[in-house]
């Protein structure tokens, strides 16, 4: 699906057959830094591996990375609207979001399914494409998922590998049980999304449950190839939990959170900071989490939308970690939850003049 943060298209065939997609390509193959790649730019200068410089593979479509719609029962606090359909309902309340529509779009694949799907069979029967991505909003709870792997059931397409974005919470969808779906095709890959554990991560995914989760992975403990973290504000304090999934043979995922900027841990107070290296100290997979994404000041180049007069602000640092304590107040009143009780170490950030 074209680009949530870079639109090239208004449907799939538009994406597939415009100049914005043949200039996206001319510009990775000549190594020029393309704006809509600044993700993978960024993360390549932290040292990790992206689609850009994983082997080439030709001019033939060999994988597809197809995102659902925006349908999702979290609402997780780095998150927002345009990628959960509950996020939507929510910022119609209280309307932080003021640059994003509300928008619960559960249709996207119904409006690009004939091309879409004629897409997936001509190139997977010709033997080009090999795998299929999806993630959403979360995909296991959406009528378009269903469908789309009851077309590649019914058109003998099973031979195709999949790979899923989930947050684990439904392993069945309409009476329909997933595990018993997934067990037609040659290849299926479950990616859960993590992001810390215990109060920390019950509150800063609204929706996560922690016990689901656990009886959920035992469930589908065999389609499950990583744990997927993103390393925030929230999650940084009880990393070192997540690091006891490796003992199942899990690998896992650390991604950096650079966005929303008043949730990226390079945000945080050196002596918070340095709380967190000696409680990873022991680890070498935290160390290099540590250094790659938290240790780090934060670029001073980032604004922050400001809902009063609908306008981007440059706020300073301890401008920041003063938002970032009123974000999580808005949403307290909204959720009924308490920022302060959850992370008590935050609330040196309202006094301290740094």
């Amino acid at each position: 699906m074209p680009s949530n943060r870079f639109p090239m298209g208004k449907n799939i065939k538009e994406y597939t057959n415009g100049q914005s997609l043949s200039n996206l390509k001319q510009a990775l193959t000549s190594g020029i830094k393309h704006p809509n790649c600044e993700w993978c730019w960024k993360n390549e200068e932290k040292g990790l591996k992206t689609h850009r410089i994983k082997k080439a593979r030709g001019t033939d479509l060999y994988s597809i990375h197809i995102r659902l719609n925006n349908v999702c029962n979290f609402k997780c606090r780095m998150c927002g609207p345009a990628f959960s359909s509950s996020w939507a309902q929510e910022n119609k309340k209280h309307g932080y979001f003021v640059f994003e529509d509300n928008k619960v779009i559960k249709d996207a694949i119904e409006e690009n399914s004939s091309f879409l799907f004629d897409l997936l069979k001509t190139n997977i029967k010709n033997g080009t494409l090999k795998h299929i991505s999806i993630s959403g909003g979360e995909p296991l709870i959406t009528d378009a998922h269903l469908k789309l792997i009851n077309f590649l059931i019914d058109n003998n397409l099973t031979n195709v590998s999949l790979s899923y974005s989930t947050n684990l919470s439904n392993l069945s969808y309409k009476g329909v049980d997933l595990l018993s779906i997934w067990e037609k095709f040659n290849s299926v890959n479950l990616e859960a999304s993590l992001d810390g554990w215990g109060d920390a991560v019950e509150y800063s995914r609204t929706g996560f449950n922690r016990q689901v989760f656990l009886t959920n992975f035992k469930k589908a403990f065999k389609y499950i190839s990583a744990i997927n973290c993103v390393v925030n504000i929230y999650s940084v304090w009880t990393l070192p939990f997540i690091e006891k999934f490796r003992k199942y043979g899990i690998d896992i995922v650390y991604s950096p959170c650079y966005l929303p900027v008043h949730c990226n841990p390079q945000i945080l107070l050196r002596e918070d900071k340095e709380t967190l290296r000696k409680s990873y100290f022991s680890n070498p997979y935290l160390m290099q989490v540590f250094k790659k994404f938290i240790d780090e000041d934060l670029d001073q180049g980032y604004t922050i939308e400001e809902k009063v007069n609908d306008v981007n602000k440059h706020l300073s640092l301890k401008e920041i970690r003063l938002h970032m304590i009123e974000y999580n107040k808005l949403l307290d009143s909204y959720r009924v939850s308490s920022f302060f009780e959850v992370f008590p170490q935050f609330r040196k950030y309202e006094t301290k003049n740094v």
